[in-house]
């Protein structure tokens, strides 16, 4: 019989995960046992075997992360080449962009976030370095348009299971294969987009269309309203897969200016894709986005 993962080592996994998610929020135990599945009982009993390693922090009102996992992240940084790369070019990007740009490493169904750099938008969710996202639509469809397994794996966890998602997401995922980067435009700028399409040239025109019908795709009416909007593309490895992700955070102010920047996020990528050993791919080649 194959070995299957201890259960305890599993609901370890969780704990971590949930509370991860969640930098500097303080958890009742019910909470937590709520959210994971777990018995209250059983979920104390692993947060008692986690706290003298000091992964969890137990205050008057709950558990927290511990400061015992600091060294933990710090090693797994150290190991994974990729990290100070993406950082580096984080600060580039910015440096050049002036926008919030945010560096991603996947880690299971997980996008870490491992740097960021530049003023927060008005609107935009605060985002730290160790902040774990789901993979789950629509969000990381850059890091998963690339693989059929993680695509099809992101699309089952999509909130909506209607029989149209499917056709919608894998449509999206071929705009942004062709694109080289994915689009999510929150509410304001889409409106923008559309009453000012009129207003720009051809070519701009060509890529507002290309915008427009692959964040319709991704993002259903009936979902929350995105609060941000983010353009998103991959940085591969050797291995011809995607290794990371960077991310420009842009607000209705720089609608004008986005086929720009969507040329310098896809020159960053390639540049670090580059430094990465990764084939080069027709998402990768300098073409410009608009």
């Amino acid at each position: 019989m194959a070995l299957q993962p201890a259960p305890s080592a599993l609901r370890t996994v969780e704990l971590i995960r949930l509370m991860a998610e969640h930098p500097g929020q303080v958890f009742a135990v019910a909470e937590l046992a709520r959210r994971t599945g777990q018995s209250r009982a059983t979920c104390q009993a692993v947060l008692l075997a986690l706290e003298p390693s000091q992964w969890v922090h137990r205050s008057r009102d709950g558990y927290s992360l511990g400061a015992g996992l600091i060294s933990v992240g710090a090693s797994a940084q150290r190991g994974a080449a990729i990290v100070g790369l993406l950082r580096s070019a984080v600060r580039d990007l910015h440096d050049e962009v002036g926008c919030e740009i945010l560096g991603y490493i996947p880690a299971g169904d997980q996008l870490i976030n491992v740097s960021r750099v530049g003023p927060a938008t008005p609107l935009s969710a605060t985002v730290v370095e160790g902040q774990a996202f789901p993979l789950v639509p629509p969000w990381g469809l850059a890091f998963v348009a690339w693989d059929e397994s993680e695509l099809a794996a992101w699309m089952a966890r999509a909130p909506n299971t209607g029989r149209s998602a499917p056709d919608r997401l894998r449509k999206a995922a071929d705009i942004v294969r062709d694109l080289g980067y994915s689009v999510l435009l929150d509410p304001a700028t889409r409106r923008e987009f559309r009453s000012s399409v009129e207003e720009l040239s051809e070519a701009r025109r060509q890529f507002v269309a290309s915008a427009l019908a692959h964040d319709g795709l991704v993002v259903a009416e009936s979902e929350p309203a995105i609060r941000v909007s983010l353009l998103s593309a991959p940085v591969f490895g050797a291995d011809g897969r995607v290794h990371g992700l960077l991310a420009v955070v842009f607000d209705v102010t720089h609608y004008a200016r986005l086929a720009e920047l969507a040329t310098s996020l896809k020159s960053a990528c390639r540049e670090l894709s580059g430094r990465l050993g990764a084939p080069l791919v027709e998402a990768q080649q300098e073409r410009p986005a608009g």
